[in-house]
């Protein structure tokens, strides 16, 4: 079994914790003291955090959103906020993001000879997660952060906290588990999915993957379904007679005609086969370079998180899941074309329709009621035959009358 990349630890306490005191204290104090007495404000260590780190042995100071290193007036400054922070009863969030030395080395991010790090890389990247957080939890507003990057033989690791000034956080009532006691509490836990996105944040930054990202949003959304994609039903005879059953099966009600509404449970598996079909026949190529381009970001996320049983299921689940995207977004493009069919079936015309968003059913002004079949078409065709022969027909008995008449009038 492979190691993590990064391993993140999360943990929060109350303003009435020592913990919380201990690290106001400690602040503004020099390295090597704020280092040697990290355990008295580490919440994290009974969740596993020694497991991974061991105590720090130095750290090359404090880093918060905009400032790269704190000097001593600054950290004053920074401890005054903590300590409001405190006696305004915030909760205080740590954050350890962890990195495994040798994935550090493997990505040249470190380099274990000459113990040079690239902080600057770090310190962007921690940067980057915290956005994430504070947005994922609407506390862009509230909360002020500090960190710092700690050094020691088997890992490289970043120390976060969290605070709010003047908190937004709602009271709870809990039970303390050793006492049986009810207290009041700021909340303080945070969504799994806002820890998920911080520290997949942290590893696409560090890692400069933007570019790969938005190559697989460009395939999925620019390129095989682009916002008005027009899907072709009648492309092969088979594609049609499908796209009209899954049309003849919808519910009445056209608001619940979308990809993922319960409503179309049960013709979901005949949408998905008539659009498998379709980027088979269209967009192959397109489809072919985005599951490469899917695989090497699960590759990469097995790097970060791991082979574990469930880190495994995480990021199989990322393919899945853009698959399903594009799926829905190709489904209902099929179904906004039907939903036109349907309103000119009903007679609703086309003026009420938004210029842009005007089905390729109708041109020019024509209406069609139903959408043109291969077999409607191969129809249209014999009877435009059958008219042009009977015309030539005509012409031809009407040149012999012609003729006829001439050659009397000799």
């Amino acid at each position: 079994m492979s190691s993590p990349g990064i391993v993140l630890v999360s943990k929060f306490t109350t303003s009435k914790s020592k913990k919380f005191t201990s690290y106001v204290n400690y602040i503004d104090r020099d390295e090597a003291t704020r280092t040697k007495t990290f355990e008295k404000y580490n919440v994290n260590k009974l969740d596993g955090y020694n497991q991974y780190m061991g105590n720090p042995e130095k750290s090359n100071g404090i880093f918060t959103r905009f400032k790269d290193r704190l000097n001593e007036s600054e950290k004053k400054q920074l401890k005054n906020i903590f300590q409001l922070a405190q006696d305004n009863d915030s909760v205080m969030w740590q954050d350890v993001v962890s990195f495994d030395n040798k994935w550090l080395e493997e990505n040249k991010i470190y380099n274990p000879e000459t113990g040079w790090i690239n902080e600057g890389a770090i310190q962007n990247a921690i940067r980057k997660g915290m956005d994430v957080v504070l947005k994922q939890e609407q506390m862009e507003e509230s909360a002020v952060w500090s960190a710092s990057i700690h050094f020691n033989t088997d890992n490289i690791h970043v120390h976060i906290a969290i605070v709010e000034p003047y908190p937004t956080k709602e009271y709870g009532v809990y039970k303390d588990k050793n006492t049986g006691e009810l207290y009041q509490a700021r909340r303080g836990n945070r969504k799994k999915s806002t820890l998920d996105k911080f520290k997949s944040k942290v590893a696409n930054t560090l890692l400069d993957r933007d570019k790969e990202l938005a190559k697989i949003s460009q395939l999925i959304h620019e390129k095989i379904a682009p916002k008005g994609y027009q899907f072709k039903p009648n492309a092969t005879l088979y594609m049609s007679k499908m796209y009209n059953n899954i049309y003849s099966k919808l519910p009445s009600d056209m608001r619940l005609w979308k990809y993922n509404n319960n409503a179309l449970n049960h013709i979901r598996p005949q949408i998905d086969e008539l659009i498998k079909i379709h980027i088979e026949k269209f967009h192959a190529e397109d489809f072919k370079e985005l599951d490469k381009a899917l695989i090497e970001e699960m590759n990469f996320r097995k790097s970060v998180y791991g082979d574990g049983e469930k880190e495994i299921k995480r990021y199989e689940d990322y393919r899945e899941n853009k698959h399903q995207e594009l799926y829905a977004k190709l489904g209902n493009a099929m179904l906004k074309e039907m939903k036109y069919i349907k309103m000119q079936e009903q007679g609703r015309f086309e003026k009420n329709i938004p210029i842009n968003e005007r089905s390729h059913f109708a041109h020019k002004g024509q209406r069609h009621h139903k959408a043109l079949t291969r077999s409607h078409i191969n129809q249209l065709k014999k009877a435009l035959q059958d008219d042009f022969q009977s015309y030539k027909n005509k012409r031809k008995y009407e040149q012999m009358q012609r003729e006829i008449e001439y050659e009397q009038g000799r």
